[in-house]
C-alpha cells in the first residue's frame, strides 16, 4: 500500500515546475528551424513499411520505388519483374500502366520484353478521351516520359485539358497533379507555375512550426514536390519562402512513423526533392548525442546535415553557440563560442559547455551554422535553439535524526549519520512524540548548497507491506527538515505499530546520481494494538456474528429465567396469518358483482343487440376498445409505461380509424331514415 503524504502546496509547486518546462520546450521549437532529420532507424522503419505483394500492383510499385530511394537491393527481382510484365500486358487503366512502367524502369535489369507499343496505345487513346482527370493526365504523361517518348505532338492537348480542369476544379490535389504534368511541358508549363502561390497560401499552419494541406501527407508531398519540379523546369525560383519550406519540412519529418506504402514513398520522394533542389535546402541542426553535459561528459555535440542526414555540399560549416541561457531565469552564461569539427564525422561539431562552470539546470543554446562559402539556398540554419541539460552529482552534506516530545517540552537529541551508513540503534517513537530529520545537499563539483525537485522520506514496514511517503521541505537556508508528529499522523500508518525502515529518496532532472538510502529503523508505538488492527483488517470480508436479540413471548417467570430466555438468537418477524379461504373467495366474487349489475340493467333497458352492425369497422372498433382495456390491465400487472405506450399506439390507430368509419356510417343511416 502506498500512502503519499503530499500536501497541496507541494503538489502545486510540482505542477508549476512541470508547466514551466512544457511551455519552455514548446517555445523553443516554435521558430522556423529544423531540428531533426531522417535517421538510420527511421529509414529502417520505412523500409519495413514496404510490402512486396505480387498481387497488389500499387503496393508493389511503391515498394520498388521506395527501395530505390533508400538504396536497398530489391528482393526476388525476377518474380517482381514478371509480376509487372503481366500487369502491363493486361491492364487498361493509365494508373496501372504507370505503376508497371515506372517500377519496370526503376529496377532496370528486368528480363523479357516490355509491351511498350500496347502501353502507348492505351495511354494515347485515354489522352484523347473527354473528361480525363488530372490524375490520369499525370499517369499518362509520366508513362510517356518513362518510355522515352516526346510529348511535342501532345503538348497543346495536355495544356488545354489541364487548363480546363483547373478552371472547373482547382482543388489542391488537381493543382498538385497539374504541377507535375506541367513540369514535363517545358516553357508551356508556365501557366501552372503561376498557380503555385495560390496553392501555397491554402496550406494550414499548425503551432507555428508546421505547414500542411488538407488531405495529409500524400497531398502535401504531391504539391510541394510538384512545385519544385515545375520551378526547375521553368528555371524560376518557386514562390515559396524559406520559412515556409522549413515548416513543410518539419511537417514531413513529423510523419516519419507513416504506416502505408504510399505514404512512406511520398515522404521519401518529397524529402529527396526538397533536399536536392537548387532553390531551397533546409539545414538540420540537432543534438548529435545526449542532451546532457556534466564534468564527466562536458561537450555538447550537434549534427549539421540535410533532411536525409547527408552532409551538405557547401563544405564545412562555421558553427557557433551564439548564446546559452538558463531556462529558469534567462541568465546568459556563454556567448559566441565556436564549435569544433569532429574528425570522425564531417557533420558533427562539438563545444565544451562546462568550461564556463554553469549551474545545474536546463539551458537554451542558440546555434548558427554558416557555410564556408556563401549559399543562398540554405534555410533554417540560423537561430536554432537546442535544449541542453547541465547535470551535477549531489552529496549529502549532513543528516541528523532525533526524537522529541510533540508538545516541545523537551529538546531533541540529534544523531548524526554518515552517507551510505545506517544508524546503529533503533529509535523508539510513541504517539506523544515526533521524529525529526534534517539534512542538506551539496553540488559535488562546486560544494554549494542546492535544492532538488524531489526529496522524500519513506517509511516501510516489511511485516505489513506498508509504504508511507512524506515530503521534506527546505527552509530559507536550503536545509531540508522533516517533522513527523506521530500522534497527528496515526491514520497515515493505519494505526499499525511496529518497526519501520526510514529511507531518504533524492532525485532531480539535473542530478546524475539520484539515490535512495535507508538510514535508520524506528519502532513506532501507536495508540491501537497492532494485533487487533490486523485481525480487524483480515476479517473485513468474513461473515459477521449473528445479531443477538430478545424473545418477547415470555410468560410470568422469575427474573433469572427471563434473562436466560431473552438471550436467544435473533429471529426475523414471522409473516401474518392469511385469511380463511371462504373470505378470499367471497371478496373475489364481489369483484364480479358490478359486471352482473351491468348485464341486469342492460336487460331492464331492453338493449337491442340484433341492431349491432356486423361490419369490419364496427367489429374493429369494439375489438380495439376492448384491447385497450385489456392493455391497461397488463400495464397494472406487468408492463412498464414505455411498453404500454408502444402497444397503445398500434391499438389506438386501429380503434380511431374503425371508430371514425363506424360513426360516419351511423350518421349516414340516420340521415337517410
Amino acid at each position: 500500500m502506498l500512502n503519499a503524504g503530499f500536501n497541496d502546496v507541494s503538489i502545486t509547486k510540482m505542477w508549476s515546475r512541470l508547466l514551466v518546462l512544457i511551455t519552455t520546450i514548446a517555445s523553443l521549437y516554435a521558430a522556423s528551424t529544423t531540428t531533426s532529420y531522417l535517421s538510420v532507424a527511421d529509414r529502417e522503419r520505412l523500409k519495413n513499411v514496404f510490402i512486396f505483394d505480387l498481387n497488389d500492383i500499387p503496393s508493389l510499385h511503391y515498394a520498388v520505388l521506395g527501395y530505390k530511394l533508400l538504396g536497398v537491393p530489391i528482393p526476388e527481382t525476377e518474380k517482381v519483374c514478371k509480376a509487372f510484365l503481366n500487369f502491363a500486358g493486361s491492364a487498361t487503366s493509365p494508373e496501372t500502366l504507370y505503376y508497371a512502367t515506372s517500377a519496370w524502369k526503376s529496377i532496370g535489369k528486368c528480363q523479357g520484353t516490355f509491351p511498350t507499343s500496347k502501353v502507348l496505345e492505351v495511354v494515347a487513346s485515354t489522352l484523347k478521351q473527354d473528361g480525363t482527370s488530372a490524375a490520369d493526365l499525370y499517369y499518362i504523361v509520366n508513362t510517356y516520359k518513362l518510355l522515352g517518348q516526346k510529348l511535342t505532338s501532345h503538348v497543346d492537348l495536355i495544356k488545354s485539358n489541364l487548363q480546363a480542369l483547373l478552371k472547373k476544379d482547382d482543388s489542391i490535389s488537381n493543382l498538385g497533379y497539374s504541377f507535375h504534368v506541367a513540369s514535363h511541358l517545358g516553357n508551356d508549363g508556365v501557366f501552372a507555375f503561376e498557380r503555385i502561390e495560390d496553392a501555397v497560401v491554402q496550406a494550414d499552419e499548425v503551432d507555428g512550426r508546421y505547414l500542411q494541406f488538407e488531405g495529409g501527407l500524400s497531398i502535401t508531398a504531391l504539391l510541394v514536390s510538384g512545385a519544385y519540379k515545375l520551378a526547375q523546369t521553368v528555371n524560376k525560383p518557386p514562390p515559396i519562402t524559406g520559412d515556409q519550406v522549413v515548416k513543410f519540412a518539419n511537417y514531413f519529418l513529423s510523419r516519419r512513423s507513416v504506416q502505408t506504402p504510399k505514404g512512406a514513398y511520398s515522404l521519401l520522394e518529397v524529402m529527396t526533392t526538397v533536399s536536392d533542389n537548387k532553390h531551397h535546402v533546409p539545414v538540420t541542426i540537432t543534438l548529435a548525442g545526449p542532451a546532457a553535459v556534466s564534468t564527466a561528459e562536458p561537450k555538447v555535440s550537434v549534427k549539421v546535415c540535410d533532411l536525409l542526414g547527408r552532409p551538405l555540399s557547401t563544405g564545412p560549416f562555421s558553427v557557433t553557440a551564439e548564446s546559452a541561457s538558463r531556462v529558469s531565469d534567462d541568465v546568459i552564461v556563454l556567448s559566441k563560442k565556436k564549435f569544433e569539427p569532429v574528425s570522425s564525422d564531417p557533420t558533427i561539431y562539438a563545444v565544451n559547455l562546462m568550461e564556463v562552470k554553469p549551474e545545474p539546470g536546463l539551458y537554451k543554446v542558440s546555434v548558427n551554422a554558416l557555410p564556408s562559402k556563401t549559399d543562398a539556398r540554405l534555410v533554417g540554419n540560423v537561430g536554432v535553439t537546442l535544449l541542453v541539460k547541465v547535470m551535477c552529482s549531489v552529496a549529502i552534506d549532513s543528516i541528523e535524526v532525533g526524537v522529541a516530545d510533540a508538545d516541545q517540552t523537551t529538546q531533541p537529541k540529534f544523531e548524526r549519520i554518515l552517507y551510505t551508513s545506517k544508524l546503529s540503534k533503533k529509535l523508539e517513537v510513541d504517539a506523544l512524540q515526533k521524529l525529526i530529520v534534517k539534512f542538506t545537499l551539496k553540488d559535488k563539483s562546486t560544494n554549494k548548497l542546492m535544492l532538488v525537485h524531489q526529496a522524500f522520506v519513506r517509511f516501510s514496514n516489511a511485516a505489513t507491506n506498508q509504504e508511507i511517503i512524506f515530503i521534506a521541505e527546505p527552509d530559507s537556508a536550503k536545509m531540508y527538515r522533516f517533522d513527523l508528529n506521530l500522534g497527528a499522523k496515526q491514520a497515515e500508518f493505519k494505526h499499525l505499530s511496529g518497526t519501520y525502515s526510514v529511507e531518504l529518496i533524492v532525485g532531480d532532472v539535473v542530478i546524475s546520481n539520484s539515490f535512495s538510502w535507508k538510514f535508520a529503523d524506528v519502532n513506532l508505538k501507536l495508540s491501537v494494538d497492532s494485533s487487533k488492527a490486523s485481525e480487524s483488517k483480515n476479517n473485513v470480508y468474513q461473515p459477521k456474528p449473528e445479531i443477538q436479540g430478545a424473545h418477547h413471548e415470555i410468560s410470568d417467570k422469575d427474573s433469572a429465567q427471563r434473562d436466560f430466555e431473552n438471550r436467544v438468537k435473533h429471529i426475523f418477524r414471522e409473516p401474518e396469518k392469511r385469511p380463511p379461504v371462504f373470505v378470499s373467495n367471497l371478496f373475489t366474487g364481489l369483484v364480479f358483482v358490478p359486471f352482473l349489475v351491468l348485464v341486469v340493467l342492460w336487460g331492464k333497458l331492453g338493449i337491442n343487440i340484433s341492431n349491432f352492425p356486423f361490419s369490419l369497422s364496427a367489429v374493429g372498433f369494439h375489438i380495439g376498445l376492448g384491447g385497450i382495456f385489456v392493455l391497461f390491465g397488463f400495464f397494472w400487472l406487468k408492463l412498464n409505461m414505455f411498453q404500454t405506450l408502444k402497444y397503445l399506439f398500434g391499438l389506438g390507430v386501429i380503434t380511431f380509424l374503425c371508430g371514425n368509419k363506424l360513426l360516419a356510417k351511423i350518421a349516414s343511416n340516420r340521415k337517410h331514415h
